[in-house]
């Protein structure tokens, strides 16, 4: 019984053998480069902060992280989808704020002020793990049927 346990919580986490985690993990690293790279551009260049677009990107790494979990990748993979989006901007953010005198108080969904990643973990949490259950979900109901 606890081997059964043990192979249900890898799956759950890392996916079936034939999985793509690699591309996965390397999706989700790439989501948290580019919208760093994409705050610290528009900060840069408008000294602004482009919140639909980097809403936008945390909406792809949700369906990719969807996609994924269809496709047999495990919760992990998921989270590196969803969480990477959702990072990358707060991490440059934080850092802006650390290196001036002073920051404003996050505005709700807001990736900018004191509060950011607080406010951002539980949602990313939550969309991590509706993605990969929805995707989970599409899988089972359409491989049955």
């Amino acid at each position: 019984m606890a081997r059964d346990t043990k192979e249900t919580a890898r799956r759950l986490l890392f996916g079936s053998p034939s999985a793509p985690r690699r591309s996965g993990a390397a999706a989700g690293a790439g989501l948290f480069a580019a919208t760093g790279l994409f705050a610290f551009v528009s900060h840069a260049v408008f000294d602004a902060i482009p919140e639909a677009v980097l809403w936008l990107f945390v909406l792809l790494g949700a369906l990719l992280a969807t996609g994924a979990a269809y496709g047999g990748s495990g919760l992990l993979v998921s989270a590196g989808l969803v969480f990477g989006p959702v990072y990358g901007p707060v991490t440059f953010y934080t850092w802006l704020i650390a290196t001036g005198d002073s920051a404003p108080v996050a505005f709700v969904l807001s990736f900018y002020g004191h509060g950011a990643p607080a406010l951002w973990g539980p949602i990313a949490v939550a969309l991590a793990g509706g993605s990969h259950a929805l995707g989970a979900l599409c899988r089972r109901a359409l491989n049955k049927g």
